[in-house]
């Protein structure tokens, strides 16, 4: 009697252990045209890397997953306005941070600018700062656009709905150019009749793949940040190898002919690649050490941008002593532009930038956070010195002399909270706060308080 009972109980056990599958669907967004992260296959279906990635997410965590594959900038949208709940991979930006929480890094991806062949040997920096004028392709919405309007604004850009649409128009003639990441050009390129017909010229930036949910979603962000978790470095290479494997991506004659070459070229080769590599290594490098640069500082004024300031903000709240919080805002700066136009407003914005940054400490961080709002954490300091940090700016404002007369008189009002120790309850509201009454107390001037 009691081993029936002990069998029984062990099969009762073992069926109360067995999960039931998730009543939650998640429905993910991306591009259905970016070969070969994520695309629309023959049949109709999702498929690609990222696609793989999601459905081996959605066993682990015992998750339904569904997907709806869209232009790039549709899949931003669909995330926006609720249609989706998650971006299944898009690279980090100023721009998508305000309206996107991001989870964990899920791969890396390398970005280039490719032209024409019939293009090779023409002076590429004069190329792209577009004195020639060719047509150079982008997608509408994707990380390439952002970035090649803010560093190369001179180039005539073509915007394109997706990746497909834009290399069909470069092999049709329309344009001489594009800018696309490396897996993805490779895969459209060395699946075309003609791979050598556009070629990668300059390597742009590197970055890395991160879902996203809704700004504020915290809930769905935390749960899949934690899903995630479960993936291993061999679960992760065993989706990459099925489609970075070379007769997945490429015609299988393009390697017999690089087997050919190698055998033939041999030692000098092995040299030379190696060469190649160490180069490609350190401009690599440079590139994502420029790229994280890029992504911390405010490109009017050469400042710490919001974000960056956020994230040291909270760092420096974990030191032991005291901190100090500052606030500081151009007066009637909408009466500036009204009056003068935005380009004397972002030349005042710049003046008021390097106004503050010779008074700042090096040991302080000075930031600007908002259109005309400016911001500055110290630590360590004491009462008495973090109030004449805030009225040595105000008076280094005040006594800009901004070239010709056409440029206003600038002040600005400052507000100032000091924390003796660091607590829970510090954050820029009360800078803010104390901001205002400088304004509302005639402008021009510091109102500090002690917490």
């Amino acid at each position: 009697m009691v081993r029936t009972l002990t069998i029984l109980l062990f099969f009762f056990s073992a069926f109360a252990h067995v999960q039931e599958p998730s009543s939650q669907t998640l429905v993910i967004a991306n591009s259905k045209a970016w070969k070969p992260f994520s695309f629309i296959n023959n049949e109709g279906k999702a498929d690609g890397i990222l696609i793989d990635y999601w459905k081996e997410y959605g066993r682990k965590n015992n998750i339904k997953v569904e997907f709806l594959l869209l232009d790039w900038q549709s899949s931003l949208d669909a995330v926006k306005d609720g249609r989706a709940d998650l971006h299944a991979g898009l690279l980090w930006s100023e721009n998508r941070d305000t309206y996107l929480d991001y989870a964990p890094v899920i791969m890396s991806i390398d970005t280039q600018f490719y032209i024409s062949q019939e293009l090779i040997g023409i002076d590429l920096n004069d190329f792209m700062f577009g004195n020639h004028g060719y047509a150079i392709g982008v997608v509408k919405g994707g990380y390439e656009e952002e970035f090649t309007r803010l560093h190369f604004p001179n180039l005539n850009l073509i915007v394109y709905a997706n990746n497909q649409e834009m290399i069909d128009a470069a092999f049709d003639g329309d344009l001489q150019g594009f800018v696309a990441d490396l897996h993805v050009a490779n895969f459209y390129l060395f699946t075309s009749n003609d791979p050598r017909r556009f070629i990668g010229v300059r390597h742009l930036y590197s970055g890395d793949l991160r879902a996203a949910v809704k700004e504020g979603n915290r809930a769905l962000q935390k749960q899949v940040s934690e899903g995630m978790l479960d993936f291993t470095d061999g679960d992760k290479m065993k989706i990459f190898n099925r489609w970075m494997y070379v007769n997945t991506v490429y015609p299988e004659y393009f390697f017999h002919a690089i087997f050919v070459g190698v055998v033939l070229i041999g030692g000098t080769y092995i040299f030379v690649l190696r060469i190649a590599v160490k180069r490609k290594t350190q401009a690599l490098e440079a590139a994502n050490l420029n790229l994280k640069h890029l992504s911390e500082t405010d490109q009017l004024t050469g400042l710490s941008n919001r974000r960056h300031f956020t994230v040291e903000l909270k760092q420096r709240l974990e030191l032991s002593g005291s901190v100090s919080i500052c606030i500081f805002d151009i007066d009637d700066f909408k009466l500036i532009n009204d009056r003068y136009g935005h380009q004397i407003g972002d030349d005042v914005i710049h003046a008021v930038a390097s106004a503050a940054r010779q008074v700042v400490p090096e040991e302080s961080l000075l930031a600007r956070i908002g259109g005309e709002e400016f911001a500055i954490v110290s630590n360590n300091l004491d009462y008495a010195s973090a109030v004449n940090l805030a009225e040595s700016v105000c008076q280094a404002v005040r006594e800009l002399a901004l070239v010709g007369e056409e440029y206003p008189n600038v002040t600005v009002s400052v507000g100032c909270a000091y924390y003796s120790k660091h607590t829970d309850s510090v954050t820029l509201s009360d800078a803010d706060h104390l901001m205002y009454q400088s304004k509302q107390a005639g402008k021009d001037r510091v109102t500090a308080n002690h917490y």
